[in-house]
Parts: C-alpha cells; structure tokens; sequence
C-alpha cells in the first residue's frame, strides 16, 4: 500500500553524518557506490502543494528566510513539475539546494538532488537510483557549466532549467579525476596556499563529494538525523574541517 503523507507533515531530508577523508574513500568505490559534487549550498526543501503553491523550507524544519526568491527563478520552479515528469495538483517534496548565499561566484542557483514525496506518497523503500532515475529520466540534458577568468567552462551538473540544474553520478573509478578538478580548478581561485600552511585560506565553491549507495534504501525522515546508512561526506580541507 501506498505510504501517502499529509503535505502539513514536516520531513527532514537525508543528510550525511558520517565523514571521512579523501584517501579513505576508495572502500566505497570498491562496494559500488556513487559520488556526486558536494556544492557549497543551502539546504533546500521543495513543496509542491495541490493548491498550486510552492514552498522554499530548510533542513531545519522552518521556511526559508535567509533567500527571497525573485519572480523569474519562481517561473522556472513552476515549470519543473512539467519537465519533470510531476502531475500538477498533487503533491511532491523535492531535496535540494540553493547556491547564493554561501558563495559570491554563484547567485540564484538550485540544485535537486531526490524526490521524497511523489503525489502525495512519501516513497519509503525505494533506492537512491531508482528515485534518481525516475525524476531526471526525462529531464533536458544540457550541460550545466561554470566558468571563472582563471580556468576554462567545467560543468558542474545538468541544467533542468537555467537555474536549476541536478548532479551528474560519478563512478569510483573517475572519483580521483573530479578531486583533482575540485582542488586543482575549480577551488583554486579561491585558495591561498595549501592545507598545513600558516597563511592557507579557502573559500570553496565546491566542499568536496558525496558518496551515495545506489541501492540504499529510503526510510522515514520524521527525525532529523535519518537515512545515514547510505550517504557519506568527503570534504576539502578548510578552517572548519579537516575532511
């Protein structure tokens, strides 16, 4: 039977808890598991409520306060339902984020990452690839590319819409490649030295990878810490973190 959920209901979105270092995370490749970028974003709730409205609420349980949606990004999420595959009037609660306030090299920008709710049915049991699969199967596929005066374009995900985009998945056999591109390129520019310096100082556009398992399997999200069995963080270092 259908798990159907009321739209009133909050449910927190899966987070990773567990993080490790770089040079640890071939254990995960070697299990089958997928990475995506991890981008230096807000954490992003999407409601599509049957009423036609739409909804901004963090992963904190409250509404979105620290961003103010302008009416051109509103028009392209009101378009998504459409080019997603998503019936109108029903509703669906997308996971993403939101890249503008985290980082001055990227504005008015979102990322989805899942679907967790699809007409109205949160969608317990089913896998991280399935849902994938299901929500960006259809989707355009135009590169979403981001380029700095310091290195030529690199694309960062796929473009839904101008300004929402999804990640691509990246096989544990390139992971190496896109660290490189994470250190080397895209985060150079907004890196002073190198970790263990005294003078090093990063802001970084992209925080690392997120390691997913494609067969890890959704489950309720009434608590905030939830579905940590299939996600794990491996981020770059800066003053906060080590990894």
């Amino acid at each position: 039977m259908p798990t159907l959920i009321n739209p009133a209901t909050y449910i927190y979105p899966p987070r990773a808890h567990a993080v490790i270092p770089r040079a640890d995370i071939g254990f995960y490749a070697d299990m089958g598991w997928i990475a995506q970028l991890k981008y230096n974003d807000t954490h992003l709730l999407l409601k599509y409520l049957p009423n036609g409205t739409i909804e901004l609420w963090s992963r904190h349980a409250e509404r979105i306060r620290n961003y103010t949606c302008p009416d051109w990004i509103m028009e392209q999420l009101q378009a998504l339902p459409d080019l997603l595959g998503l019936p109108r009037g029903e509703y669906h609660l997308l996971d993403g984020g939101i890249l503008d306030g985290k980082h001055p090299a990227l504005k008015d920008s979102f990322v989805l990452w899942d679907i967790l709710v699809r007409s109205g049915e949160q969608l317990l049991g089913t896998t991280y690839l399935q849902r994938y699969n299901e929500l960006f199967g259809n989707a355009p596929t135009i590169p979403w590319v981001y380029s700095h005066p310091e290195h030529g374009p690199t694309r960062l995900g796929t473009s839904i819409t101008p300004n929402v985009f999804y990640p691509g998945n990246i096989p544990g056999s390139e992971w190496n490649t896109a660290w490189d591109s994470i250190v080397t390129v895209v985060n150079k520019p907004f890196t002073v030295g190198k970790p263990g310096d005294k003078n090093y100082k990063i802001s970084p556009l992209l925080e690392g990878l997120v390691l997913k398992d494609p067969s890890g399997a959704l489950e309720y999200g009434f608590r905030e810490a939830n579905n940590e069995s299939w996600l794990v963080r491996s981020r770059v270092t800066t003053g906060r973190h080590q990894f």
